[in-house]
């Protein structure tokens, strides 16, 4: 599918659709911020319920990255236009669910779902779980249409854009996706404090409209989502209204669909990540591990994943052509992409832990708090920040090099915090390796979008631009997984060794703990360095671009709206 331009300035769309994935990433994150408070509210048991609760972000998660395996395929079958109005829709519908939600579940949909229930069981439901579960659907919800958004803008900056200028405009929508899901805690935070703050004064406000309406609490953040993405919405259709659009011939592929669906399940389930890092990460078993169960759902995932190959092979219209693959552009950016997301990972780990570990009374709890959040920013800002510089790189001399430069950069930052980390460490110089760690990882974002975009076919753009950011969370999955089990392991290893031989002292034994902690945090870092190395390989393979791969394939596009 392809929109053909009729007086629309590209960049206009560009800063359009940032507006609602941004959104959309934020609310990935952003009720880790809240969630104790929404668990008190409802008055639910805190030994009982955390499981049930961890559902309210981790179902976002799988929804939002289930969503972008198929939604940029129905985009070329359906048109650009009218699947990112949908998902729009959704998302807004999503935010209304959560919004509205009733802690004594007697209105709204919590209310539905409490008169369900009780046809259905014979007995009284316990209001507080009916409320979560309405909040964990609701979630749900609005990840099916912010994780759609994600692939579809990255398509519809294909369409816009010829092949030669789309490297930064891909780079910016891959750093503003990133860049929302690891500022969400800390907006989510500060919002909620600030409604805390100043309670009083919204109840005055709203008295004086005439509104007996209470202080706002963590569900007006969903409020807000409604009226900016309705803005959104209205601006893009209304700057698309003079686009034709075409769209591609061929079916939707509901069996693999439903098959990646398995493996991404049951991945995310068994592995038992959680590449969601917050202030609140204080050792390495925060960061999940592997659940009991891991084995056997992981296994499942596997089979369900040959499977999805198998038939992708042999149907007419797979949801992912495998043929794609072939073309060295697309299959090196991707695997490159899953380098990219195990570094990221590794830098948004690492300083939680550290800042924490650092802390010698609880009562500076919240200071750590904001200088995570202030260190972490020093990765990440910069890293969207050179998603434009990286474009411009790549457009001038290749994907390929600009990749292989970010990712040696992002090496030599891992190298350093691998040799100057200790417990003493100054706040600049990691704030000055993780800028250059994300430099180096934003430098890569355009490149690799880029070189795997521009090799696809032209009816096949938005799948190619789901498998972008598909990658990377897998990356990220993965990376975060692999690093508990390795640090957890490492630091059993290392403390039984060396507070074995101490005294009975706690104190020293704690310093002991702390110093070893950080060894591992090198340690860490130092596996980081290794895999960006990894990484130049199939950063040199990707080429200059993929443009010289794509072939037109005119007769796969048939005109409509």
């Amino acid at each position: 599918m392809t929109v053909q331009q009729r007086n629309i300035n590209p960049w206009v769309v560009l800063a359009l659709v940032c507006i609602p994935v941004f959104i959309g990433a934020l609310d990935l994150t952003i009720v880790s911020a809240f969630l104790p408070e929404i668990i008190i509210k409802l008055e639910l048991p805190v030994e009982t319920i955390l499981d049930d609760a961890a559902w309210v972000v981790t179902g976002y998660l799988l929804a939002y990255t289930i969503s972008m395996t198929f939604m940029g395929r129905v985009s070329d079958l359906v048109g650009r236009r009218a699947t990112y109005i949908a998902c729009l829709l959704i998302f807004m519908l999503g935010s209304f669910l959560v919004a509205e939600v009733d802690p004594q579940a007697r209105e709204g949909f919590a209310g539905l779902l409490y008169n369900l229930s009780y046809r259905i069981q014979g007995v009284r439901p316990e209001a507080g779980s009916v409320a979560l579960t309405a909040i964990i659907i609701g979630r749900v919800v609005q990840a099916l249409g912010a994780g759609a958004l994600v692939p579809i803008s990255l398509a519809l900056v294909g369409d816009l854009f010829p092949a030669a200028r789309r490297a930064q405009p891909l780079g910016i929508i891959g750093a503003v996706d990133t860049l929302g899901w690891v500022l969400g805690h800390l907006y989510g935070g500060i919002m909620v404090n600030w409604f805390a703050s100043n309670s009083q004064g919204f109840i005055d406000f709203f008295a004086s409209l005439g509104l007996n309406w209470g202080a706002p609490d963590w569900r007006a953040l969903f409020w807000i989502n409604i009226p900016i993405t309705l803005i959104a919405l209205g601006l893009t259709w209304w700057v698309l209204r003079g686009a034709k659009q075409e769209r591609a011939h061929g079916r939707f592929d509901y069996i693999g669909t439903l098959l990646i669906t398995g493996t991404l399940i049951c991945l995310v389930v068994g592995l038992g990540a959680n590449i969601e890092i917050s202030a609140s990460t204080t050792n390495f078993e925060d960061l999940g591990g592997l659940p009991p169960y891991a084995l056997p759902v992981v296994g499942a995932g596997v089979v369900m994943f040959v499977l999805f190959i198998v038939h992708e092979r042999r149907t007419r219209d797979p949801l992912f052509d495998l043929n794609m693959f072939r073309r060295r552009s697309l299959s090196m950016g991707s695997l490159a992409n899953l380098f990219v997301g195990f570094c990221l990972m590794v830098g948004l780990v690492s300083v939680p832990i550290l800042v924490n570990i650092r802390i010698e009374d609880a009562s500076f709890l919240s200071e750590a708090a904001l200088q995570v959040g202030i260190l972490l920013s020093a990765l990440t800002v910069p890293m969207a920040l050179a998603a434009v510089p990286g474009g411009w790189l790549s457009e001038r001399f290749g994907a390929g090099r600009t990749t292989a430069l970010g990712m040696a950069l992002a090496g030599i930052g891992f190298a350093a915090i691998w040799q100057t980390w200790t417990l003493e460490v100054a706040d600049s110089l990691i704030a000055a390796e993780m800028a250059l760690v994300g430099i180096g990882l934003g430098l890569t974002f355009s490149p690799i979008s880029s070189s795997v975009i521009n090799a696809a076919d032209r009816d096949k753009l938005g799948a190619a631009s789901a498998l972008v950011i598909i990658m990377r969370l897998l990356g990220m999955t993965l990376g975060v997984s692999l690093l508990t089990a390795f640090s957890s392991q490492r630091l059993a290893l290392l403390a039984a060794s060396a507070l074995g031989q101490q005294s009975a002292d706690p104190f020293a034994a704690l310093d002991t703990y702390s110093r070893l902690t950080v060894q591992v945090l090198t340690e860490i870092a130092l596996l980081g360095m290794i895999v960006c190395i990894a990484a130049l390989i199939p950063a040199l393979l990707m080429g200059k671009s993929g443009r010289s791969q794509q072939p037109t394939n005119e007769r796969a596009l048939e005109p409509g709206d």
